[in-house]
């Protein structure tokens, strides 16, 4: 399937608005940290990546059939469950603190280890985000706990040169429309 550049520019824009509004937050799975870990409200299960899977040297528990979409827009497919993984965050106090949680594994194409928290994690601990304060409240075991959370700027691609050559072609076009226009 071939987008024009409009429809590229508006999915473009689109994911760069989820990026924008995630919130990070430093995990870690064992002796793994995971730097790439946020909450996503818009989905409905957490979930880890292959690179992750493939440096912890786990087994699914569960066989998993399903595609998942996210707050992202991108679909992925499931590829098994992981269930009561402990990750482990610390507060502003610089206090442990482990979550268990279900995760599906998914492969994003991503080559680092990645981690997000859905709705499903979030409810499970009570969670409340509060990205203006860059802070994730959880209620675990009758405590209360503030995790530090951050925003990551999104990353800008360059347009594949093809594209740029597009880009730059339709511009002289309309330069050169307007300058027609201005000597007609």
């Amino acid at each position: 399937m071939c987008l024009s550049r409009k429809a590229r520019e508006e999915e473009s824009k689109e994911s760069d608005e989820w990026l924008s509004s995630l919130q990070y937050l430093n995990a870690n799975i064992n002796d793994l940290t995971i730097s790439e870990s946020f909450l996503d409200p818009g989905s409905e299960f957490g979930g880890i990546n292959d690179p992750a899977i493939k440096v912890l040297g786990w087994k699914a528990d569960k066989p998993s059939n399903f595609a998942i979409k996210g707050n992202s827009k991108h679909i992925t497919d499931s590829l098994g469950w992981y269930t009561d993984v402990p990750v482990t965050l610390k507060d502003k106090e610089d206090k442990t603190v482990t979550i268990i949680g279900n995760f599906v594994r998914i492969d994003n194409g991503e080559t680092e280890p990645m981690l997000f928290f859905g709705m499903s994690n979030i409810r499970k601990v009570q969670g409340v985000p509060e990205p203006n304060k860059n802070q994730f409240r959880i209620k675990l075991h009758g405590k209360a706990y503030i995790i530090p959370t951050f925003s990551k700027a999104p990353v800008v691609k360059d347009l594949p040169k093809k594209d740029q050559d597009q880009v730059s072609t339709d511009s002289s076009s309309l330069t050169g429309e307007k300058n027609l226009k201005k000597n007609a």
